[in-house]
């Protein structure tokens, strides 16, 4: 890092926040669709479609705009996405209509497909050679964040102040974040070129890359998305313990920062394998175990755990294929990930139909079995060593 960049730990919790404040949105309509829906004059499945007008806004952008953060600088285009999405909580909180929410809710996509992979990409940019796991690690919390704080306190406050103060926030914080995030910019390189999404599906390891990346996401989506009907529909829970899980889950998620380190020292080509077999373990007994719901829960902190791990790691593999390009290459992995979560409903819903919860997990977990065994020739291909010890790596895999 140059010295005129801010300290370490001012440029992490600046790219964390952006995360959680974009996590946060995602996720938000479900709990307020029928606080929503009532002053829209809308059905909560009307209501959802500014949801889904988000995530196609995410893939879209993702794929067409991240590329633009290898010309002008990831930092740069942080920015502008973080100048976007507050304007799209503006607009959300004013929408008169159910359709100027969902116009607003794409503003909001396009947006975040843009921030996200410029988030990524500064996350591998400020960290210190041999702390790279720890640094995405906790600028991965901020998913955590999202999950834990950002939903539920967003929710909770709808009930006291109302839906449209929630995103008038959202938009308060979002414009602090881009104040704060000015110094980032600095850090960008002038003179590179944007690629396109075709000329990064030509990095060397991109394709099995994003193989991967199905793995891991569309595993998660497709249990994910069927935990709340396993435990109201199958198993008679009420909502609120139904909530529990994802609660459970992002404490696993978050606090398995604190394990990051361990990546560095044992090396990331070595770990991804293991990694990726302890979750489909994890998925197998989620679904041997689903008949009792503390045992449920107490699995999804692993849950949680060991897929903050395969995130760190896949992150990691995907920014070091090519440097150049490392905005076009998040921006290909940006627009898998909401690919998988549009996917997830309908994959899961097969084995859900079949099985319940158990074809739910046997589907992730051999997503992610397929994940494991494509990860072990990285070893040969990708020495990712991240320690102080280790030799340098190429910028590419040979």
């Amino acid at each position: 890092m140059s010295p005129s960049a801010p300290p370490l730990w001012i440029s992490i919790a600046t790219l964390m926040c952006a995360i959680a404040i974009v996590g946060t949105n995602a996720l938000l309509l479900s709990p307020l669709v029928q606080t929503v829906g009532a002053d829209l004059a809308a059905s909560p499945a009307q209501v959802l479609w500014a949801s889904s007008g988000y995530g196609l806004g995410v893939a879209a952008a993702a794929l067409m705009l991240a590329p633009i953060g290898d010309r002008i600088g990831a930092g740069r285009l942080l920015r502008m996405a973080l100048a976007a999405l507050t304007l799209g909580f503006i607009a959300s909180a004013l929408a008169p209509t159910l359709v100027a929410l969902i116009a607003a809710q794409v503003l909001c996509g396009i947006a975040g497909g843009a921030a996200l992979p410029s988030i990524y990409t500064m996350a591998a940019v400020i960290a210190p050679k041999g702390r790279e796991a720890r640094v995405v690690g906790a600028v991965l919390t901020g998913w955590t964040l999202s999950l834990v704080l950002g939903v539920s306190l967003a929710a909770w406050s709808a009930e006291l102040v109302g839906w449209r103060m929630v995103y008038g926030a959202l938009a308060a914080l979002c414009a602090l974040v881009w104040g704060l995030s000015a110094p980032l910019a600095r850090l960008d390189e002038p003179g590179g070129s944007a690629s396109s999404p075709l000329s990064a599906l030509r990095v060397p390891g991109m394709g099995r890359g994003i193989l991967a990346s199905v793995g891991l996401m569309l595993s998660f989506y497709v249990t994910y998305s069927y935990t709340g009907a396993h435990a109201t529909v199958t198993l008679g829970l009420s909502t609120g313990q139904a909530g529990l899980l994802p609660l459970i889950y992002g404490l696993g998620f978050g606090g398995a920062v604190l394990l990051d380190p361990l990546l560095d020292r044992i090396g990331m080509a070595r770990a991804t394998t293991p990694v990726f077999l302890a979750l489909s373990l994890v998925y197998v007994a989620m679904g041997v175990f689903g008949a009792s719901y503390p045992l449920f829960l107490a699995l999804a902190v692993l849950w949680g755990i060991f897929q903050h791990f395969g995130l760190n790691l896949l992150v990691a593999r995907l920014t070091v294929l090519d440097v150049r390009q490392r905005g076009a290459i998040m921006g290909l992995y940006s627009t898998t990930t909401y690919l998988s979560v549009f996917a997830a409903p309908f994959v899961g819903g097969i084995g859900f139909q079949a099985l319940g919860i158990l074809g739910c997990v046997l589907i992730s977990a051999a997503l992610t079995t397929i994940a494991a065994i494509e990860a072990l020739s990285l070893r040969r291909t990708l020495p990712f060593r991240t320690d102080p010890a280790a030799p340098d790596v190429p910028d590419a895999p040979a």
